[in-house]
């Protein structure tokens, strides 16, 4: 009974993993141009190969031409060098190279006497667009994710502005002052 607990959480997980995969694949694609051919270099972390299967899926969806590396080695700095478009049946190409970078966006709730702040992750990923075979950048765009719901976020405590303690001070007072001298 346990296994099956156990199961049938993880399931959730990687089904919901999946689900934000393919929202961030959704968001990255209205950037990328289609008019030439397309290789794919992402550099996402845990998240590498469910946003490449995503948006594989949604450019194939969107008829473009996405072709993987003969060799299977990837790109880096030293292989990009070495990349023959003749030998991929090609004049140009479009180098799409995405990257992720984990920040903390901080969200305040405020009201008149208290304020209390919030953390919550936001996924920021810069997409670059290499033509080739000159390697020049032709396109440098940055999209920003923030998971939705109550997933991984810190709350701080509830903090009261510093002028709070004069107003209760300045009312409490105000309130004696008209008792005492009411008549």
């Amino acid at each position: 009974m346990l296994m099956m607990l156990i199961a049938g959480i993880s399931s959730l997980i990687a089904v919901e993993f999946h689900q934000q995969a393919d929202e961030i694949a959704a968001g990255i694609l209205p950037y990328i141009d289609l008019s030439a051919p397309l290789f794919l270099d992402l550099r996402c972390g845990e998240w590498n190969q469910a946003i490449s299967q995503a948006l594989s899926t949604k450019l194939l969806g969107k008829s473009a031409d996405i072709r993987e590396v003969n060799d299977g080695t990837g790109f880096d700095e030293l292989h990009l060098e070495n990349i023959s478009l003749k030998s991929y049946g090609i004049e140009t190409a479009t180098l799409v190279q995405i990257e992720m970078n984990y920040k903390w966006q901080t969200v305040e709730h405020k009201s008149f006497f208290s304020y209390r702040s919030e953390r919550k992750p936001l996924y920021s990923f810069s997409i670059k667009q290499i033509s080739l075979p000159g390697y020049r950048l032709a396109k440098l765009d940055n999209y920003d994710y923030s998971p939705s719901g109550n997933g991984e976020k810190i709350s701080g405590s509830t903090r009261f502005r510093w002028f709070e303690p004069l107003i209760a001070t300045t009312a409490l007072a105000s309130i004696i002052f008209l008792l005492w001298t009411m008549e």
